[in-house]
């Protein structure tokens, strides 16, 4: 039971680091490309070219993903705010719920059950955002 048990936890943090590390390169994606397409005159495409990541992390505490949910935020709901599309808009609301999930979440253990539930939509959603910051080239 034990061994079932530490299974799954080390699975859950596996996929919440996971998750943390493909919002962090997808958003870092578009700072590495440079400007040259229709959007990158965008406000949008403007954010992502200026936006500096952070590291993610480097413990698996409640206060270390507080912060850093925290300091990632601003940056996402502005992004929100200048999205070229609905869908893009959506993913990027989508983004700042789990971010302020994160901000507040109680321990460490509803963080895993958190990323564990919804890791299916951070693929689809890292996917479609990869593809509205790539328009910005």
């Amino acid at each position: 039971m034990f061994t079932r048990a530490n299974q799954l936890r080390a699975r859950s943090k596996a996929i919440l680091g996971s998750v943390i590390v493909a919002s962090t390169l997808v958003v870092s994606l578009g700072v590495a490309v440079q400007p040259s397409g229709a959007l990158s005159s965008s406000a949008f495409c403007k954010t992502i070219y200026t936006w500096r990541p952070q590291s993610p992390p480097s413990s698996f505490t409640t206060a270390s993903y507080h912060k850093w949910a925290l300091a990632y935020l601003p940056i996402y709901e502005k992004l929100a705010s200048e999205a070229p599309n609905a869908a893009t808009k959506n993913i990027l609301n989508e983004i700042v719920k789990i971010l302020k999930y994160y901000s507040t979440a109680a321990s460490a253990k509803s963080l895993e059950a958190y990323a564990l539930a919804n890791s299916k939509t951070y693929q689809t959603d890292a996917q479609a955002l990869a593809k509205a910051i790539i328009a910005c080239a």
